[in-house]
This record gives C-alpha cells, sequence and structure tokens, in this order.
C-alpha cells in the first residue's frame, strides 16, 4: 500500500506542522520519492548580496528554508567570523570551493581555512590549466587552455591534496564545467581525473546542468560512477547547447521551471548512488531577484 503527499498530510495533520515537516521528508525518501536532502545553497548565487549585507543576506536565505552552505569565498571575513555569522544564522557550513589555483599553491592554507570554517568538504571548483586564458568567456577560454598533461597534472594535484584533507579530518571533492567532458586527444577531462585519481581520497561533485550541457547524461554518471559522486550542484538549464559548443550562457535558471532536466529520476539516481547533499546555485545573469528564484527553487523541490 502506497500513501500520496495530502493522504500523509491528514494522517499526520493532529500532530502539528512542526511534525509533519519532520516526517514527510524522511517518509518521501523510504518510498523513493521526493528530494531527500536537506536544502542547500551555493553562496555564488548571492554573491553580490553577501557583499552588500553579508548578514541580512544569510538571514534571507535561513527564512526561505534553506538548512546548508557551500561556500565561494570569504566576502572579507576571516574563516572564524565567516562561520560564526553563517551558525548564527541558522544555517550549517558544509563544503567550501577553492580554485585548483589556490589548491596548488597553498593546500595546507586553504585546509586550514576549511577547517575554520567548520566545514567538511572542500570541493576543487575549477581545473588549472596549464597556459594562459585566451580573452572572452571563461569556460571556452578555459576549454582552450586544457590539455591532456593538464588533466593529468591536476589529477596528481587532486590525490596530494586530497590525501592532506583526508589526515586533517576532511573530505575532497572535484566539481565540472562542461569542458571536463570535451575532447582532449582522444581523452575527456572526467575521464581523466577519475583514472587518475584515488577513490579513497578524491570524490566529485556532480554539477547536473554542466553534465547535460557538456552533452552526457547525468544519470549514466551517476549508476557509472556511485562510489565516486557525492555531490550535487542543481539549476535549470532552458536549453540544451549544439554538441561541441562551450559558450559561457546556457540559460541556467529555475530548477524546474522552462527546464530541459528531468529532475525526479536524476534525484532518484543520486539517492541509490549515495550522494550525501545537494546545493541549489543560480548563476548571473538573473532574470528576476535572486531570492524570488532560490524560492521558486525551493518551492519545486519540496513539491516533489
Amino acid at each position: 500500500m502506497t500513501m500520496t503527499r495530502r493522504e500523509m498530510l491528514g494522517v499526520l495533520g493532529v500532530v502539528g506542522a512542526g511534525a509533519v515537516a519532520s516526517v514527510l521528508p524522511r517518509f518521501a525518501w523510504a518510498a523513493g520519492r521526493g528530494y531527500p536532502w536537506p536544502l542547500g545553497v551555493q553562496l555564488w548565487s548571492v554573491k553580490a548580496e553577501l557583499d552588500q549585507d553579508f548578514e541580512g543576506t544569510l538571514a534571507q536565505l535561513a527564512k526561505l528554508g534553506y538548512r546548508e552552505i557551500e561556500t565561494a569565498g570569504l566576502h572579507g571575513r576571516t574563516p572564524k567570523a565567516f562561520r560564526e555569522a553563517i551558525v548564527q544564522a541558522g544555517l550549517k557550513p558544509v563544503s567550501a570551493h577553492f580554485s585548483m589555483g589556490d589548491l596548488f599553491a597553498d593546500a595546507a592554507a586553504r585546509i586550514a581555512e576549511a577547517q575554520a570554517m567548520g566545514v567538511q568538504w572542500i570541493v576543487a571548483s575549477s581545473p588549472r590549466p596549464d597556459k594562459p586564458l585566451k580573452e572572452g568567456d571563461w569556460i571556452p577560454a578555459i576549454r582552450d587552455a586544457m590539455t591532456l598533461d593538464a588533466w593529468k597534472k591536476n589529477a596528481a594535484e587532486l590525490n596530494r591534496v586530497g590525501a592532506l584533507a583526508k589526515a586533517a579530518g576532511l573530505k575532497l571533492g572535484y566539481h565540472n564545467h562542461p569542458i571536463e567532458f570535451a575532447d582532449y586527444d582522444g581523452q575527456r577531462g572526467y575521464d581523466v581525473i577519475l583514472k587518475h585519481t584515488d577513490p579513497a581520497l578524491v570524490k566529485l561533485e556532480l554539477d547536473v546542468a554542466w553534465a547535460v550541457a557538456g552533452g552526457v547524461d547525468p544519470i549514466a554518471l551517476l549508476k557509472k560512477h556511485a562510489d565516486r559522486i557525492r555531490l550535487l550542484h542543481i539549476k535549470g538549464l532552458k536549453a540544451r547547447p549544439a554538441p561541441g559548443t562551450y559558450g559561457s550562457d546556457f540559460a541556467s535558471g529555475v530548477i524546474g521551471a522552462g527546464d530541459v532536466i528531468d529532475w525526479p529520476p536524476i534525484f532518484a539516481a543520486a539517492r541509490q548512488a549515495g550522494v550525501v547533499h545537494a546545493f541549489v546555485e543560480q548563476e548571473p545573469p538573473h532574470i528576476q531577484p535572486i531570492m524570488k528564484s532560490l524560492a521558486a527553487c525551493r518551492d519545486y523541490l519540496q513539491s516533489l
């Protein structure tokens, strides 16, 4: 026998809204449906807002129902002060993004920052190329600056940083853009990372929309690499780019609104793979006030 969300609400109606809110996510997960993770948000989504009103922006995120955060810079604060503000707002610091360039330069310092912020994960947010970037859009520029040898160097560095992170009680992940799925002398950057990193030291944060924009099936990735993918980035994608195109504007937007991605089976595959955290991300240029977009993403996820 199965129960609809409406029927479940009726059964639990006598115990109050707080109890309903706490029981429903567990019920949905057990039934193999719904959105099973605490609502998380990548703070890059509100970068400008944090620079203008740091504490006020965090309070707005908490008011919207977001509970976990992934960082993208300290906004002029020390790691300790950053963490205190996050916790004061009722949010939980889970993950911190650093570029591979920053990790190459001083991994020990970045790990110390992550520890002071109280996060569990360090995520390499972008690869380090072995030649200068050309002017113009970042995604095609870094695609052209990367080489097969650079991917191998990045993999070796991920192993080194992963060992340091593990010794410090942290976990390391690698976050993809579309470029990881481009061809480099007959190999994809994503496959090079997977082949040349130690699964015990390096996990993956799958950005679903960027993977789709790179022409790959995120469900197939989740099934094939269930031992590696532990984090998700989720955002809507309004159109699929033509194969082999890597412009910076992939018309990302609100999850589930004019979105070409079918999210429920992806979430089901992610649950099966063992994903432990997921972060909503909204990237500029924003078509409406960012808090409105984040509220719409929340509403969609909670409707599942």
